[in-house]
């Protein structure tokens, strides 16, 4: 081994090395080195910063450190991507970065002869956090400063009024790489969960098949309308979100944005919000509307409350003047001002997002009963009843992300809303009503905490006959995820309606539901598209808007949890089909389409859809196993799978001792 450790590092000098496309999740031998890289890079750094505050001496260890963690990551993809999505290096970067600034801010603000400690030392947070900025070239200078003032204060209330250590915290905001190391009693905790029904004892298979009387249910999600978005402008620039300046030196050009929106880190002109909705209700008879969250942009450092409430009350009032049918909505991750931050109750007015739940309760007022303010005052979710025998619960699913910082004030207080889940989806067992969840987060995220996940899950299979469907928002892919008992029975199936956004890279897309009117299962679903490069190439004609796909038709009509369950054997044993559930998860989208699926996209594919508690594994391996098998066994398997896994070990590895031997 430590002969093959010595040709890796020596192989480093002669040749560039390609990083694995994906972070492993599991917390395996090569997570525990790079952890414990990262945990000594980050010692040395919190040292040398430390001194660094204290004497103003900048060692030529404090500026080699810097310099090449500088060097080490992308510039855009720790902005862009959720962290589950990075690449190796960044994931390194953030995970060290987390860990030795945390250390210095807690340290700082803990110790009584601390900079930070005393009040009145936002000052110098601040200089600290621009500083560290420009050292790691982290981003621009007016995205590091309104990211860095819009959320201070409350970073600064957090680490002031909480007992979390740094190494909690890293662990907690990455959960799920190797830089989860720690473990703290006050974020693992159980639901009382009501016991008088038998667990089930077999997947759930009584979803009945599509017939002429089912209802239809539209969903718009992750419209991210950006009010500044300019056609013409530039969509290739350094900031997380472009298309808003310079088209005067970029219209005409390859880098200049579309009309109808641009696959290149932009978002969605209201134009074509406009013909969303109008194709929709044109082509679609909506018996009610499903807005499942993330109305606001991703210019996440240039946020305010004027700002997104201003967009939400538009896209709202849009809804509302296009659709006479009931609108049901969730809260999403930007709605709030700092972007992702969901303050719990008894907060001080300057750190609290009580004026969200305000705002969306007077939105929200024109479809939703008055029964339902007191819930989204206190949370930002509630529940109804459209209609006799038929529930609809909206969680704020907010908090179980990972992102969210009120998740590091506090482990207890994301209980409250939980236990009014569970007690409303009893109730409306005893009153023998059909539910449907509505939830931007999907439970089985990368970045949903796991705690508050299996706890979740635990709730939907104690009621698994209650609740008749789940559908989520936030990964901007038109997939489906499967809920499963501890026993591995299919209990549930959460659909994902995509995203009206064309950021990441996709076509803009809304989703149709047919749902049978008495039990309210989905008994089919369709996604409709347009091709964005087509209508870009037409500006002064509308969208091509078009059926994508009809689910039933292309992979079972058994949409029950069993079926979608058997589907996914049926993704494992051919990986055609699985390449096809692919396409359309990416909405065809031709950037995609050009880059292709490997065999590793296709396993995390399947995996996606086999996970709803981000520790509980075992079905995604087993069913990654069995594919990578079939995949190994077609015909025009030429042995590229295996030099390509042993290339990605290789790399990793390589990676691991650049850093070793650069520190």
């Amino acid at each position: 081994m430590k002969c093959l450790l010595v040709l890796l590092c020596g192989a480093i000098a002669v040749s560039a090395v390609q990083l694995p496309p994906t972070v492993p999740v599991d917390f395996n031998l090569e997570d525990k080195v790079l952890s414990d890289i990262a945990d000594d890079v980050a010692n040395r750094l919190e040292q040398e910063y430390y001194t660094f505050l204290k004497t103003g001496v900048e060692t030529p260890a404090f500026k080699q450190l810097t310099t090449q963690l500088a060097n080490a990551h992308t510039k855009k993809d720790i902005f862009t991507k959720d962290l589950t999505e990075l690449e190796t290096r960044d994931s390194f970067v953030v995970c060290t970065l987390c860990r030795s600034i945390m250390r210095v801010f807690m340290r700082t603000i803990r110790d009584e002869d601390g900079e930070l400690h005393g009040e009145n030392s936002g000052a110098i947070m601040k200089k600290i956090a621009m500083d560290v900025c420009r050292r790691l070239n982290l981003q621009t200078e007016e995205v590091c400063e309104g990211l860095i003032d819009a959320e201070l204060p409350t970073v600064d209330y957090i680490m002031r009024n909480s007992e979390m250590d740094s190494q909690s915290f890293c662990s907690l905001f990455l959960t799920f790489n190797f830089c989860n190391t720690g473990s703290n009693p006050d974020y693992n905790w159980s639901l009382k969960i009501d016991d008088k029904v038998e667990a089930p004892t077999s997947s759930k298979g009584d979803t009945p098949r599509q017939s002429e009387s089912d209802i239809k249910i539209c969903q718009f999600s992750d419209i991210h309308h950006d009010p500044l978005y300019e056609p013409g402008s530039l969509a290739t620039c350094d900031e997380p979100m472009c298309c808003q300046r310079q088209k005067s030196s970029t219209e005409g050009t390859p880098n200049a944005a579309g009309y109808w929106g641009d696959y290149r880190d932009c978002d969605l002109p209201w134009h074509t919000l406009e013909s969303a909705l109008n194709h929709a209700v044109k082509t679609e008879k909506c018996t009610y509307i499903y807005q499942t969250g993330d109305v606001v942009d991703h210019m996440v450092w240039a946020t305010s409350i004027e700002k997104n409430t201003g967009v939400l009350s538009k896209v709202s009032g849009q809804i509302d003047k296009v659709f006479n049918v009931p609108v049901y909505p969730c809260i999403g991750n930007h709605e709030p001002h700092p972007l992702n931050l969901f303050s719990p109750e008894g907060v001080p007015n300057e750190v609290s997002t009580k004026w969200l739940y305000e705002h969306l309760y007077e939105d929200w007022s024109k479809w939703l009963p008055k029964e339902t303010k007191e819930t989204i005052l206190k949370g930002g979710y509630y529940t109804v009843s459209p209609q006799k025998g038929f529930r609809i619960i909206a969680i704020n699913g907010n908090d179980c992300y990972t992102d969210n910082f009120w998740l590091y004030h506090s482990g207890t207080d994301k209980i409250p809303q939980l236990e009014w889940f569970h007690d409303t989806l009893l109730a409306a067992e005893k009153n023998g009503e059909h539910v449907h969840v509505l939830n931007h987060i999907p439970s089985g995220h990368g970045t949903c905490w796991a705690v508050w996940a299996r706890e979740y899950n635990r709730c939907i299979t104690r009621f698994h006959k209650t609740i008749s469907g789940i559908f989520n928002g936030h990964s901007h892919k038109d997939e489906l995820k499967v809920h499963y008992s501890n026993e591995g029975h299919a209990i549930s199936v959460a659909w994902n309606g995509g995203a009206v956004t064309p950021a990441s890279y996709k076509n803009p897309n809304y989703k149709v539901y047919d749902v049978n009117s008495e039990t309210f299962d989905v008994t089919n679903h369709r996604t409709y598209i347009f091709h964005l490069n087509e209508a870009n190439n037409k500006p002064t004609e509308e969208p091509n808007w078009f059926l994508e796909y009809e689910f039933t038709k292309e992979f079972t009509e058994d949409l029950s949890p069993a079926g979608i369950d058997k589907l996914l054997d049926k993704f494992a044993e051919n990986p055609d089909l699985m390449r096809k559930y692919w396409r359309f998860k990416v909405t065809t989208a031709e950037p995609q389409i050009t880059a292709g699926c490997d065999r590793f996209c296709l396993a995390d594919t399947l995996c996606v859809a086999a996970i709803a508690v981000n520790n509980q594994r075992e079905r995604c391996e087993e069913l990654m196993e069995r594919l990578y098998t079939s995949l190994d066994n077609e015909e025009d398997d030429d042995g590229s799978a295996a030099a390509l896994s042993i290339l990605s070990l290789t790399s990793l590895l390589a990676v691991v001792f650049t850093m070793r031997i650069g520190f």
